[in-house]
Order: C-alpha cells, then structure tokens, then sequence
C-alpha cells in the first residue's frame, strides 16, 4: 500500500535539494500511482516508473519524520526498499535519457540523506556523464528559441540538480569537479511555468525556485572560490595564467555580499520548507566566506581581515547549525558535520594564532561558541554515526583552548601552545586514511599543525568513509529484496 500525503505539499518540500519535477508532473505520476495500484496488480512498465518515482519521493520525504525507537524512520527505508525493487524495470524501459537520469538523481537524493544506502559519488558521477552525453551542460541558442519551453525548462533542472550534487561533493570533499564552469552554458531555470498568479501555492512553487535557483548562484561562486584557491598552485603558464589573487578577492567579496543581500524572503516560503529559516540561509553564506578566507596549505598566512572574517563567520555558522539541529532541519546530515567540524576548528585556529582576536573577541563567548560547537556535533553524532570521529576530535582540541584562554601564565601558555600542537599532530595522523597522506608542506612553520587541520586533504577523506560510504567493491545489496544491482543493463556495479 502506497502511503497517502498531499501531492502539492510533499513535491514542494520533500526535494531541499533540487527540485526535479513540476508540480504538474508529480501529481500525474502519484495519480498514475495510485489508480494502478488500485485498479491491477500486473503493472506495466509505465505504471512501475510512476510508482518508483512516487516511492523515492515519499522515501526523501519521510527520511526527516522522527522515529521515536531511533534510527532511520522505518516508513522512509520501506518506501526505499519498494522503489530498488523496481530499478532494474525502470531502467531497462527508460523511454528517454532524460527519465533515466531523473532516476539516477533521485536514487542520488536519497543516498545523500542516508549514505549507507549506496554511493552518492558514483552516483552523481554516473548523473554527470550521462548530462554530457546528452548536451544538457550546454545550452545553444537554437535550442533556446526553438525547443518546447517545458522540454527546455526539465533539461535546465536536471542538469542544475545534477552541477548542485557535484560541487556539493566535490567542495565539501576537496575532490576535482567532474566539469569546470567554463564548460557549461546553461540558465537558470525559470521561475514561472503556467499561470497561477491567484494561487497561493504557485506563488509557494514560484519562491521554491527561486530559493533553489539562488543555492545554484552561491554553488557558482563557491566553485570559482575553490577553484582559484587551488590554481594558485599549479606552474603559471601562457594557457592557464594564475589569477591575481588580491584583485580577485576585492572582486569577490562584493559579490558574495550582493547574494546575500538578495536572499529570498523567508517569510514567503511555504512554512514546512527549509527556505523558511533565515539560519538556513545564515549556514549557507557563512561557510562560503569561511571557504573563502580560511587558512589553506597554500596560504597560511591570512590577514587580519581574513582571520577576522573567518572567526566571525565561523561563528556564525555554528550558531546557525544549532538552531537547525534543534529545529530537525538537518538533511544531509554529512556535509552539516563538514561544515560544523571545520567551522570549529577555524574558530580555534583565530584564538591560536591572532592576539586581535583573543583581545577584541571576550573570552566567556570564545569558550561558549566552542563548547556550542562540540554539543552539536554530540547531537549530530547521535543520528549520524560518522560524526563520532569529529566530536572527539574537536572536544579534545577545544579543551584544549579552553585550558588556554583560561591560562595568563606565560610559561604556562607555551606549554599547552606546544601541547596543543602534539595533540593537533595525533589527530591529523588518525584522520589521515591510510591510502592518502595530506600535502606536505614546511613542518617548522609555525602555522603548519592548525593550517592543515583547516585543509580538506586529511579531513575529507576520513569523513568520506566514517559518512558509512561503503567502498565500490564491498557493496551489498542482498538486504534490499530480490534486486540485485548487477541485473541492471549499465554493469554490475554502476549505480553503487
């Protein structure tokens, strides 16, 4: 039996990420659905596609219900298990490259909420190489003038939806991007499809897209962030010359201001949706200016400007996941802790390294945003078993600090600056997986024990496997009924 909701409400918040159907188009599938279901138990394939959509659905939107023993929500998991039953039909019957891909990127969702359910980066690797064989990076004009708007409009969608999934691993991770910005000419999509202006759910529909359209324009900035921040690196040649970094940066800086400033009303969201919570937006623009201006491998010196941005952003951005995880909305629940982990450990690196900041910035509310840091990451690790590793991380390194805000002995202070750094040294080798090392970089700076704690490198990748990311040859997919992922014509392992 197929669980009843309101069609409209669920399509316009079960998606947080991207939104991959019309309105319109939801409620014709979960229709199709249910008069299938109601009417024949011998469906056919088009009937088994409108059920897999309406299962995933309900699976990403149920995935959020609390579950009073713990866990996951057992009716998000069954919706889940139903819908990998059909995979192999859906597939096998695909009527258009373009339902394929809705398929995989709905399988893709759903992995990035729950992660021990399959591989979110084979996934949205497999996403993106499909989105270039069918041209949907790149928009011509002739496609622009003549292609039925609708057709145009899904194509845009996927393909976002698709450009959201990789630059939120590969920035979180520090993994290449699978496409470079200069590759892709696509819109945005657009904000109006039909007329429902005296519809107070279009104009609910109307602000979702919007909201999701202004994640794609701070997506966009973030990837230019990461990728001139790693170009400083490599050998300036007359092909690739090396961007001016402080010119850069004054150029920057406006525009992330400018986003923010332009932030769709919350008050104007559908009040279940997630756009509704200005701390939402808050985490959002706060971890791209940390991204910005923290310290790097490459850059371990910031300025003061950047020490004090990174402290307040920082800041901010741990207050700002705290009233989310009170308010349970957190949805990927990984990249929270990413963002959390790192924005502590930036706080703790300004505290080190600049007397401005232990000067200007009152040492009660220094220690309350590090101790609001560790609580939250305690509850996240509740729910989330990989941010265990980041909680014990962290309440060591900010007891720590603690101990050394609280210290006004001079000779004292070197002892734990020298303690701290022994202990920063233990931690980076236990986050370190053992197939990777982190860049190596000059070990008597001063800088090079909290520096490299900031970078991606070591931390990323142990996130990547404490997240419960199975690796691509353990899978195993025997508890998910009779399906078996190697029946799918796309090889034995694609979708893991």
């Amino acid at each position: 039996m197929l669980p009843i909701t309101s069609s409209r409400s669920t399509s316009s918040t079960a998606l947080p990420i991207c939104p991959l159907f019309s309105v319109l188009e939801w409620e014709e599938a979960v229709t199709n659905a249910y008069r299938q279901y109601n009417t024949t138990k011998d469906l056919d394939h088009a009937a088994k596609k409108d059920v897999f959509i309406t299962y995933m659905v309900f699976a990403i939107a149920l995935f959020d219900v609390p579950n009073p023993s713990g866990g996951r929500p057992s009716q998000s998991e069954g919706c889940f298990r139903s819908a990998v039953g059909l995979v192999e039909t859906v597939f096998t019957y695909s009527q258009s490259d373009l339902d394929t891909l809705r398929s995989v990127l709905l399988l893709a969702q759903y992995v990035a909420l729950c992660p021990s359910r399959g591989s979110f980066w084979h996934l949205t690797g497999f996403a993106l190489r499909l989105c270039i064989d069918i041209g949907l990076h790149w928009e011509t004009e002739e496609q622009t003038v003549l292609m039925d708007p609708e057709t145009l409009q899904e194509r845009r969608s996927l393909w976002y939806c698709t450009y959201k999934f990789d630059r939120v691993l590969c920035i979180t991770l520090g993994r290449p991007f699978g496409i470079i910005d200069e590759s892709i000419r696509v819109p945005l999509p657009n904000l109006v499809i039909g007329n429902f202006e005296h519809d107070q759910s279009a104009a609910f529909d109307t602000h979702n897209q919007e909201a999701h359209n202004h994640l794609l324009s701070i997506s966009q900035l973030e990837s230019e962030i990461k990728h001139v921040l790693h170009s400083q690196t490599w050998q300036p040649s007359l092909a690739y010359p090396r961007v001016d970094y402080p010119v850069w940066l004054q150029d920057i800086q406006p525009r992330l201001q400018y986003w923010y400033d332009t932030i769709p009303p919350p008050d104007k969201a559908h009040p279940p949706s997630i756009f509704a919570h200005q701390a939402y937006w808050e985490v959002v623009y706060s971890n791209a200016i940390v991204l910005l201006h923290r310290p790097h491998s490459i850059a371990q010196h910031p300025s003061m400007d950047s020490i004090f941005m990174t402290f307040d952003a920082s800041s901010k951005l741990v207050a700002s996941i705290k009233v989310l995880q009170r308010e349970s909305k957190i949805h990927v629940q990984w990249q929270s802790v990413h963002e959390l982990f790192m924005a502590g450990l930036g706080i703790i690196y300004c505290l080190w390294q600049s007397e401005e900041i232990r000067s200007q910035r009152s040492v009660s509310s220094s220690i309350a945003t590090l101790n609001t840091c560790a609580s939250t990451l305690s509850a996240l690790s509740v729910s989330f078993a990989g941010a265990a590793g980041c909680r014990d991380a962290f309440e060591t390194l900010s007891t720590a600090t603690i101990d050394w805000l609280l210290t006004h002995d001079a000779e004292q202070e070197r002892q734990n600056r020298l303690a701290l750094e022994k202990q920063v040294e233990d931690l980076l080798q236990q986050l370190r997986p053992s197939r990777q090392s982190i860049p190596i970089v000059d070990e008597n700076n001063e800088a090079f024990y909290m520096s490299n704690m900031l970078d991606n490198a070591a931390f990323s990748e142990m996130l990547s496997s404490t997240a419960q990311w199975p690796e691509f040859q353990s899978m195993d997919y025997s508890d998910m009924g009779q399906y078996s992922a190697g029946t799918v014509g796309y090889g034995a392992d694609w979708w893991q």
